[in-house]
């Protein structure tokens, strides 16, 4: 062959290959392109998952606060609470040592109303006739219950209830049940 036949073949080779040249680049700037699109993406997605992580931690730390507040305010409640309880037991011992006083007095009526007037010495014909008579019934002595609580008995005659009664003399209600129901034990005897 011919030389001038290789310059042609050359020249047709390196004519070929600056045409297919541009067409590779043109796929290597879309495969760069494409892949720079990629990473956009996953640098959105990781920005995304990061805000929704420190939104999480914020949620978790004002739960987390919320809890701790309502917390304490529960110890505060219950021991308030326990105050509460140790007063009222405190007030429940009281109305037990007032009420055995109150019925210790009651017995000590009894007592000395059921034995009656005492017959010391002096004549034994007074003794003899004692029998015969009977003894003589005393004037029902105002309760000493009423005397100590005027006012509750007042306002009881008035018709007031129970629970204003006890608003008005300072005292609690099962206070005041109790304080009328030994007053009716006594106009009973």
């Amino acid at each position: 062959m011919q030389p001038w036949v290789y310059i042609v073949l050359v020249g047709v080779a390196a004519i070929l290959y600056a045409l297919l040249l541009p067409a590779r680049m043109r796929e290597g700037k879309a495969d760069q392109q494409s892949l720079k699109e990629t990473e956009a993406a996953l640098e959105l997605y990781m920005a995304d998952i990061e805000r929704e992580n420190e939104e999480l931690v914020q949620l978790v730390s004002s739960i987390k606060q919320q809890s701790q507040t309502n917390h304490s305010a529960m110890q505060g409640q219950i021991s308030d609470l326990q105050l509460q309880l140790t007063e009222i037991q405190q007030n429940s011992l009281l109305l037990e040592g007032r009420v055995s006083n109150e019925e210790k007095r009651l017995k000590e009526l009894e007592v000395s109303v059921e034995t009656g007037p005492h017959v010391k010495g002096g004549d034994p014909s007074v003794g003899a006739g004692m029998s015969s008579i009977q003894p003589e019934v005393k004037a029902k002595p105002i309760s000493s219950i009423k005397l100590r609580y005027p006012r509750l008995f007042e306002l009881h005659e008035q018709g007031k209830s129970i629970d204003s009664i006890a608003k008005t003399a300072g005292l609690q209600r099962g206070e005041v049940q109790l304080i009328l129901q030994l007053a009716k034990q006594e106009e009973s005897v």
